[in-house]
């Protein structure tokens, strides 16, 4: 019997996710979510995240043009904090003239979340604002051709607003924690948890900086960079194109 030939899998869907930071005790602390065990890639311990939708296109005008060549379009960081508002409850935008209260903030995810209304149609109704400067590119990743899905997926970092809390939603995920980088990398080291190659070389970067400022600072200026290998790049992570910023 001859071998089957190989299928690549030529349909590459955009999304975003981000990587949510939070200070502890023996340094930063990142959020991840446990998906269900369904879909193209079950029982994963992942940052929050999605695919791009028609409305992060319109959000993302709300949003600073791109940095420089390195920096993805807003469409990008508007579905990073739409998914990231969905999937763990964490909001990056507030209106400051009259700021959303913990019941507000609750009710509006569920109201998302039930479909009842679309994160669009809460953030018009609330008058809000993104919270621009707080979330930073991080890094840009496609999954690779033998995958059973495919990804066009740009990485972002946030430090979590001191008056909300991160949590997981049963409709979204099976479990939500708080974990270093370095026992997240441990716990798929024993076996205990399955990471793919774009998130266990994430929590690499993000491991060994004493708290987030000094994280996002890094990130902000562009020295979280690492050299993409030929290796790193045939498992999906992309070259790094030319000045981080114009600052």
């Amino acid at each position: 019997m001859k071998d089957q030939p190989v299928t690549f899998n030529k349909t590459i869907r955009e999304a975003a996710s981000v990587v949510v930071l939070r200070d502890g005790v023996d340094g930063p602390e990142v959020f991840m979510l446990q998906r269900p065990g369904r879909g193209d890639f079950p029982d994963l311990h992942v940052f929050p995240g999605g695919k791009v939708d028609a409305d992060d296109v319109e959000l993302g005008a709300q949003l600073a043009a791109p940095q420089s060549p390195n920096h993805p379009t807003q469409k990008f960081k508007a579905a990073a904090l739409r998914e990231c508002f969905e999937e763990c409850g964490v909001l990056f935008a507030d209106n400051e003239s009259n700021p959303l209260s913990t019941h507000a903030l609750q009710q509006f995810r569920a109201d998302v979340l039930s479909k009842r209304i679309t994160f669009k149609d809460g953030f018009e109704r609330f008058e809000l604002t993104f919270h621009d400067d707080a979330v930073l590119y991080f890094s840009h990743w496609i999954t690779p051709p033998y995958a059973p899905a495919r990804f066009d997926t740009r990485f972002f970092v946030a430090h979590v607003p001191a008056e909300q809390e991160a949590e997981n939603h049963a409709s979204e995920t099976i479990a939500g924690s708080w974990q270093t980088p370095e026992i997240a990398l441990n716990k798929y080291a024993k076996g205990d948890w399955q990471l793919i190659v774009p998130t266990i070389t994430t929590l690499r970067m993000i491991a060994g900086y004493d708290n987030v400022n000094t994280l996002m600072d890094a990130v902000r200026h562009g020295e979280h960079r690492i050299p993409v290998t030929s290796s790193l790049h045939e498992k999906g992570m992309q070259y790094f194109v030319g000045t981080w910023c114009l600052f």
